[in-house]
């Protein structure tokens, strides 16, 4: 972790520039990664074990995300190509499923669970 100004990075209100290294070994065989990561939190305010911590959570959504995309509405599988259409697909695929969290979210009446319609 090193504390930057905007002008070194050329973007506005950048404060940090951190880097995550994760090795991963699969098969006898050992990969390193980079991450740069750029906040505009100064370094007395965001601790490196915070940025971990905020990585780590930002994981758990995209895995909770994938699950739902991938395997309820089966994004995998589309035949959709075009860049255009791969857009549309996207927000409509997340906006769905934005409708559809906050359905449950809201209470229904006994009555509605319990009797078919």
């Amino acid at each position: 972790m090193r504390d930057v100004t905007p002008a070194q990075l050329g973007r506005a209100g950048a404060a940090q520039l951190t880097l995550l290294m994760r090795t991963v070994t699969a098969d006898e065989a050992t990969t390193t990664t980079r991450h740069y990561f750029v906040t505009s939190r100064a370094a007395e305010r965001l601790e490196p074990i915070q940025i971990l911590q905020l990585r780590r959570r930002q994981c758990g959504i995209e895995a909770i995300c994938y699950q739902r995309l991938n395997v309820s509405l089966h994004e995998d599988r589309s035949r959709v190509r075009s860049v255009r259409r791969v857009a549309v697909w996207g927000l409509l695929s997340r906006l769905s499923l934005a409708l559809f969290q906050a359905d449950c979210r809201c209470r229904q009446p006994l009555r509605d669970k319990t009797v078919p319609v």
